[in-house]
C-alpha cells in the first residue's frame, strides 16, 4: 500500500513544479505537510501521513522524488493568483488531478487519483493536504 502513500501524492506534484511561473504569495521555509486520504473501493483505511521539506518560490511544490516524472506527464495546468490546478496522465491507467491554494505561511488543497487494481477494480482516491510554514530551511 506504500505507493499510496503521501509521497506518492507530494511526488505528482513534484512533475507540474517546473511548469510554475507565476509569483505565488508563498513564504520560503520548512514546511510540514500533512495528507488525509479517502478512497472509494479500498478495503482499508489510510491513516494520515505527514512529511517535513524546504519549499520555496522557485519550487514551490511540495517534492519527494523525480520518479513520478519517468512515468506521468502534465496534461493540462492552470495558475489563477495563488492557487495552481493541474491534471495528469501516468502509465497503468493512472490518471490524478489536483489543486493547491497558497496563503503565505500555509496551503491546503487536494488531489485525486483514479486507478484500476487488480482484483478491486476502480479505485479512487482523494487526498487532502496542508501545508503550513514551521521555519527556516536546514
Amino acid at each position: 500500500m506504500g505507493s499510496f502513500s503521501l509521497r506518492y501524492y507530494l511526488a505528482l506534484f513534484a512533475a507540474v513544479s517546473s511548469l510554475l511561473h507565476a509569483d505565488i504569495d508563498i513564504h520560503e521555509g520548512m514546511w510540514e505537510i500533512k495528507g488525509s486520504i479517502e478512497s472509494s473501493g479500498l478495503p482499508i483505511q489510510i491513516p494520515e501521513q505527514k512529511t517535513s521539506q524546504c519549499i520555496t518560490k522557485q519550487n514551490s511544490i511540495p517534492q519527494t522524488n523525480s520518479e513520478v516524472a519517468k512515468y506521468c506527464q502534465v496534461a493540462e495546468q492552470k495558475i489563477e493568483g495563488n492557487t495552481i490546478s493541474w491534471k495528469m496522465q501516468c502509465k497503468n491507467n493512472i490518471q490524478s488531478d489536483g489543486t493547491i491554494s497558497y496563503r503565505g505561511d500555509t496551503f491546503d488543497g487536494f488531489i485525486t487519483v483514479h486507478t484500476q487494481i487488480p482484483q478491486l477494480g476502480s479505485v479512487k482516491m482523494t487526498t487532502r493536504v496542508e501545508g503550513v510554514r514551521t521555519g527556516e530551511c536546514r
